[in-house]
């Protein structure tokens, strides 16, 4: 971001620079002032991350009605191989969509409750919550409504999760037994809180079970975060040949592919460049392939202080790639708002 890009931000919010210096203090407890901001606009000053990401996010356009009045633009973080950053990059989506004013729910689709524990609901919550029957678990088999189980965020308005735990893996057994429906469930799920949210974000497991194959039911959009290693790069091959390629013939067939994220990417070692370009070659003329993020403490540091990274760190490597997702869901969700009316 560069000076005239903060000029234009500010004066399309109508603010001077002194009162666009407090905006920026309330949002991130600082204490700027004009002469700072006039510093960042001239360029005589570099412009922070911090104050990037945020002024990035906060720019992400649009009609904050999109989902309101029908349903919900549904995107699902799956890749067939652990370790992918699905869950950060899942958790890091649905706050970028949120702090640009748009109701988005967060659907933690994975029994190890990674999303959940991220967002701040500790294993002493998650217990009672299962123990009271309040997670997916419950939901999608159909013994507790979906209202009753979702959970807001707390300190980010207008996100809300619908969280996991162990009870999930059982869940999913019980789910096996059922002979139909079964991978329709989570459809029912969100249909059942349509016009409460533009967008809901799934978690996934990383393995094709029965409750990722109902994410991906459910979806619009899949979304592939590929660490940048050989094994996760065969998984894109596996989950694009044998799953979603089958169930667009056979029970989604809206369902799209929204890009590859690159992650855990580290720019000195061999083997990472390696397998971007891998990536690049096999699929960029597919799919859209994102920035990598790169490898960084901050994302682990974050997540064991159940903490959403960018909420500590708005300019955390790789932001750039998370809020260029967000953009392009929002494309997305407002096309497919104007399609469903016509």
């Amino acid at each position: 971001m560069d000076g005239n890009q903060m000029r234009a931000i500010r004066e399309a919010r109508g603010l001077n620079q002194p009162d666009f210096a407090a905006w920026l203090n309330g949002l991130l407890s600082r204490r700027y002032d004009g002469a700072k901001i006039s510093r960042w606009e001239t360029e005589r000053e570099k412009i922070p991350r911090e104050i990037e990401g945020t002024l990035l996010i906060a720019s992400l356009g649009g009609r904050k009605d999109v989902g309101t009045s029908g349903r919900p633009l549904v995107v699902s973080t799956t890749l067939t191989k652990g370790g992918s950053a699905k869950s950060e990059s899942a958790v890091c989506i649905a706050y970028i969509l949120a702090r640009a004013g748009y109701r988005t729910l967060l659907v933690d689709a994975d029994s190890q409750a990674n999303a959940s524990v991220h967002v701040g609901l500790d294993k002493e919550r998650l217990v009672a919550l299962t123990k009271a029957q309040r997670t997916l678990a419950d939901v999608i088999l159909d013994r507790t409504p979906a209202v009753d189980a979702i959970v807001p965020v707390e300190q980010v308005a207008y996100l809300d999760i619908l969280p996991s735990s162990i009870a999930l893996a059982r869940a999913e057994s019980e789910l096996n037994g059922q002979q139909f429906g079964r991978l329709a469930r989570l459809s029912e799920v969100i249909r059942s809180v349509s016009g409460r949210y533009a967008f809901v974000i799934i978690d996934c497991a990383p393995a094709i079970g029965t409750v990722t194959l109902n994410a991906l039911v459910a979806a619009d959009y899949v979304l592939m975060p590929c660490q940048t290693e050989s094994f996760a790069v065969m998984a894109v091959e596996d989950l694009v040949q044998e799953t979603i390629n089958a169930l667009r013939k056979r029970e989604n067939p809206r369902l799209k592919v929204l890009g590859i994220l690159p992650t855990l990417y580290n720019a000195r070692q061999t083997q990472d460049r390696a397998s971007l370009d891998e990536i690049r070659d096999l699929w960029g003329q597919h799919f859209k392939v994102y920035e990598p993020v790169p490898r960084s403490a901050i994302y682990a540091q974050a997540s064991a202080a159940q903490t959403i990274t960018l909420a500590a760190d708005p300019g955390a490597p790789g932001m750039e790639s998370y809020i260029e997702i967000a953009k392009d869901l929002i494309g997305a969700a407002e096309r497919m708002e104007t399609a469903d009316a016509a």
